[in-house]
């Protein structure tokens, strides 16, 4: 007799005519068999994985480790995911991770720390099978959704209920492990007492001091314990990981300060306002004007920076907030376009002003920073621009613009800005710092070193050295890169 099956109905319901002869033997499966091996699997990985957590971090420099300890993780991760995930979203979750961990590489700082932190998270979230689209929430939700999903797991394991739970696991753990553990170490036992070679290995390890772990390092393992478990469970997790919507209140949108009519009068306002002070850089910023008496570009540059960029952003603001009514509005919209225009002028304004500050008083970490921000803000009003112009959508705005400060906030940290600092300023005719150039990091101080070589003389009496790795775990390719420039100077110098 042939069988028919239906699906979508329990599966000894399955058969069509079941009722008939009362064949369940495709049920009779424990149900929870399904549910323990995975539980046990991560069992097995999570002894380990806290293990290597312990050799790679604790008590080590940041170094190459965090970057090992996270590919652990992630590969751990698509351990346990296996088969349930494609091939395409294997390889997206594996690069992903490697990009998000190569900043760690070249030199463990916030900045790279943030970005491993941030894309780890993303492509755990995408392996736990969240849409493209849902990855920034779920990113954020992984890690306090983790810790709950940890607690419940363990309070799961804890209860004793029809054979499952803590008892249950140690009886299967025992059942499947007491004979060969046991026989095994017959057998190694009478191997040793015939090798008097891996005797002698066997007695010096034997000899070792093992000390009980202290309560730094228990409580050090039990932060690793969420961690490790949330990559782990993260199928469990995928409900949990993604948005509730929200329900939208009912009814007519209320009319505030910001309207149709204070809207246009502020564009108007704020186009000559802005027109005034664009005239006037032009006039003494490209036109060769001379400054009033007093006044020197140092002190115009340093003066106007950063007050035009707060400026710029407070105007993308309210160009975001105002949308709704300039869109449906032809002069509206043409007054908002010319004043964002004015605000990109503005802060390109504020780069050449703080390029003509810099000729005078060098490069500093906080003015590296100040020209990448205004950098930022001009790439971002150019959006909103373009985005008033095609009528796109906020969420346009937000995705592409989020899009480029990650991908300049990744390039940050793969750049040296010490070594950039050092540079300009040795090679520029401005007022150094010397306190603040000899106390730059690691990538400075074959630059300084050259350049003492060349005057002949120290230009740093008390400056900072580059400390060498006490193993690979602390290695950083920016470290090694000046260890390695140094000590082929030294090679060159040396008689």
């Amino acid at each position: 007799m042939k069988t028919f099956l239906i699906r979508g109905v329990p599966l000894a319901m399955q058969q069509d005519g079941w009722w008939m002869d009362g064949n369940t033997r495709a049920d009779t499966r424990d149900p929870e068999a399904a549910s323990k091996t995975p539980q046990t699997g991560r069992l097995a990985l999570l002894i380990p994985l806290i293990a290597l957590g312990d050799v790679l971090v604790w008590q080590v420099l940041p170094g190459l480790s965090l970057a090992v300890f996270g590919a652990a993780i992630v590969v751990a991760a698509l351990w346990v995911a296996g088969k349930q995930i494609s091939g395409q979203r294997f390889g997206l979750v594996a690069g992903g991770s490697v990009l998000a961990l190569l900043p760690l590489v070249e030199l463990v700082q916030p900045l790279s720390l943030l970005i491993a932190i941030c894309g780890v998270s993303a492509m755990l979230a995408l392996l736990a099978g969240l849409n493209p689209a849902e990855l920034g929430g779920g990113a954020l939700r992984l890690w306090p959704m983790g810790l709950r999903q940890t607690f419940d797991d363990g309070a799961h394991m804890l209860r004793h209920k029809d054979g499952a739970g803590l008892a249950a696991l140690v009886q299967r753990m025992l059942m499947g492990w007491l004979v060969p553990i046991t026989l095994g170490l017959v057998f190694l036992l009478l191997l040793l007492e015939a090798n008097p070679i891996a005797q002698g290995w066997a007695d010096a390890v034997w000899r070792i001091d093992i000390a009980l772990p202290n309560e730094d390092r228990l409580l050090f393992w039990l932060c690793l314990l969420p961690v490790i478990w949330t990559a782990l469970s993260l199928t469990k997790m995928r409900e949990r990981l993604r948005a509730v919507p929200r329900a939208h209140k009912m009814g007519p949108a209320r009319q505030g300060i910001i309207n149709p009519a204070s809207v246009t009068r502020a564009l108007v306002l704020f186009n000559a306002v802005f027109a005034l002070q664009t005239a006037m850089d032009v006039i003494y910023l490209y036109g060769g004007v001379g400054l009033p008496e007093g006044i020197t570009y140092a002190e115009y540059a340093h003066r106007g920076a950063y007050p035009l960029v707060i400026t710029a952003l407070l105007a993308g603001g309210f160009a975001l907030l105002t949308r709704r009514w300039t869109d449906g509005n032809r002069m509206l919209r043409a007054l908002l376009m010319f004043w964002v225009a004015q605000n990109v002028m503005l802060v390109v304004s504020s780069l050449v002003r703080l390029e003509l500050y810099v000729e005078v008083y060098g490069l500093t970490h906080l003015r590296v920073a100040a020209a990448i921000w205004m950098g930022l803000v001009a790439g971002g009003l150019a959006l909103i621009l373009w985005q008033v112009w095609r009528r796109h959508r906020n969420g346009w705005l937000m995705l592409r613009g989020g899009a480029m400060a990650g991908v300049v906030l990744y390039v940050c940290a793969l750049v040296s800005f010490d070594a950039v600092i050092a540079r300009y300023n040795l090679s520029h005719p401005v007022q150094r710092d010397t306190y603040h150039l000899c106390w730059l990091g690691d990538a400075a101080q074959p630059i300084i070193a050259a350049h003492e070589l060349k005057l002949g003389r120290p230009l740093c009496h008390a400056r900072y050295r580059v400390r060498a790795p006490q193993d690979w775990r602390e290695w950083g390719f920016r470290n090694w890169r000046a260890l390695s420039s140094l000590r082929d100077m030294q090679a060159e110098v040396a008689p």
